[in-house]
């Protein structure tokens, strides 16, 4: 397990907007951060919620949970037509020093985004989502 985010993108919120439904996350490259809103289906955002949800550390005034997409896995149900299921995303959760990850079920989309989210070197990358204050 690592002992800090480095390198992972923090989920921030997850809401509902005009019946459609949103995920807001934050990248950080070369010490400059931004976040970004990216459309989820309902399943997702249902995830999403979830794991805004996650506390797994006392309830200490003052020190708020911050989620972390550590990766995720997945496995093949039928290797002739490669289609993906049982998508397993890893968040780590952090409370001031103390951390934990966690394994939940996810969607391929959710999972895919997530990850690639993980994996972006630029800005420029992300130029089709909103950036949002």
């Amino acid at each position: 397990m690592r002992d800090n985010h480095k390198g992972m993108p923090e989920i921030i919120g997850a809401f509902e907007e005009y019946e459609q439904f949103f995920g807001v996350i934050r990248i950080e490259i070369n010490g400059v951060a931004k976040k970004f809103k990216f459309g989820v289906m309902p399943t997702a955002y249902k995830t999403l919620r979830r794991v805004l949800q996650l506390r797994p550390f006392d309830m200490m005034p003052g020190l708020k949970h911050r989620y972390f997409y550590a990766g995720g896995t997945f496995r093949l149900i039928h290797l002739e037509t490669r289609e993906l299921s049982d998508c397993e995303i890893t968040i780590r959760v952090e409370q001031g020093k103390d951390g934990k990850e966690f394994s939940m079920k996810a969607s391929k989309e959710l999972m895919q985004n997530l990850n690639w989210s993980k994996h972006i070197k630029d800005f420029s990358e992300a130029s089709h989502l909103l950036e949002i204050e």
